[in-house]
């Protein structure tokens, strides 16, 4: 056994063993992969998240919002709020829809627009059934900084809720809007950022970290137009101000107009491209070194 191991020979033995557990048909390791990219991400733009959270449910800006929570906490303030939530959701959401993409789109199996768009969409909405109660947990969190605080924690945020507001299945009200809003993104950014990438290695780009950056940042952008109507949406409601969907659609559209669907798009743009700009390249790394290669 040594004389195998002082040849170098074990050790490849052990790298192939690691790189066959990581296999592309193993779903759970690309999960994981994306999971562990989008929580280092998220981790780092958790206040723009906030910020995006407290313009969407009150009458102030992003300039504002951020001068009166860092006046009361600091920097601290400005990324402490949720974290617990967001790593569970960065395995939960972006996990499964980043993760799984590859897969449902093999199952689709045609390699066309509409295709990715199916498959993104698929992957969204499945991501946003398991992780609506953490969504709204999170946004309870986001929405109460530089305000009189409601909830302690995050267990406490989820205990309020369940025991105010009718149940374990209150934790899953707002749904259909955040289901949309998954589904919605999920198809505009993955199908986008597949696409872009197809293309360009069609026109000789090689893959690779540049080719991965400006894809993701368009495809950050383009998520964010698709999405945004049915994110105000879902905010809203799972800030605790509208009992459904439908109401909240209702009030948004007889106080605010069409517009009031599209409000706190810049800092939502300003939050979500850079996170994407960071998330895919990273995930793409990570996929790489776990022998998974590029999505």
């Amino acid at each position: 056994i040594l004389s195998t191991w002082s040849t170098g020979s074990g050790v490849r033995c052990a790298l192939q063993g690691l790189k066959i557990l990581f296999m592309p048909t193993r779903p759970g390791a690309e999960v994981l992969a994306s999971g562990l990219g989008a929580a280092v991400t998220d981790t780092l733009f958790n206040p723009l998240e906030m910020l995006k959270v407290r313009v969407q449910t009150s009458e102030t800006t992003a300039p504002s919002a951020a001068r009166a929570v860092y006046a009361k906490g600091g920097l601290w303030l400005l990324w402490s709020p949720g974290l617990q939530a967001t790593w569970v959701r960065s395995f939960c959401v972006t996990g499964l829809r980043v993760g799984l993409y590859p897969t449902v789109k093999a199952l689709v199996g045609a390699d066309s627009l509409g295709q990715k768009l199916a498959a993104g969409a698929a992957t969204g909405a499945l991501s946003s059934a398991l992780a609506n109660p953490i969504d709204m947990v999170r946004t309870r969190l986001h929405a109460q900084v530089g305000l009189p605080t409601r909830y302690a924690s995050t267990a406490a945020a989820a205990l309020s809720i369940v025991r105010g507001e009718g149940g374990v299945g209150s934790l899953w009200r707002g749904l259909g809007a955040t289901a949309a809003r998954q589904a919605l993104l999920s198809s505009g950014q993955l199908a986008s950022y597949d696409g872009l990438k197809q293309a360009a290695r069609g026109a000789g780009a090689t893959e690779g970290t540049p080719l991965h950056v400006c894809c993701a940042a368009a495809s950050g952008f383009i998520g964010q137009l698709f999405c945004m109507p049915a994110d105000v949406l879902k905010v809203k409601v799972l800030s605790g101000d509208h009992g459904s969907v439908s109401a909240c659609l209702r009030h948004t559209l007889q106080h605010e107009g069409a517009a009031g669907l599209y409000r706190g798009f810049l800092p939502a743009v300003v939050r979500q491209c850079p996170v994407i700009l960071v998330q895919m390249p990273l995930i793409e790394q990570i996929r790489c070194v776990a022998g998974l290669g590029h999505i």
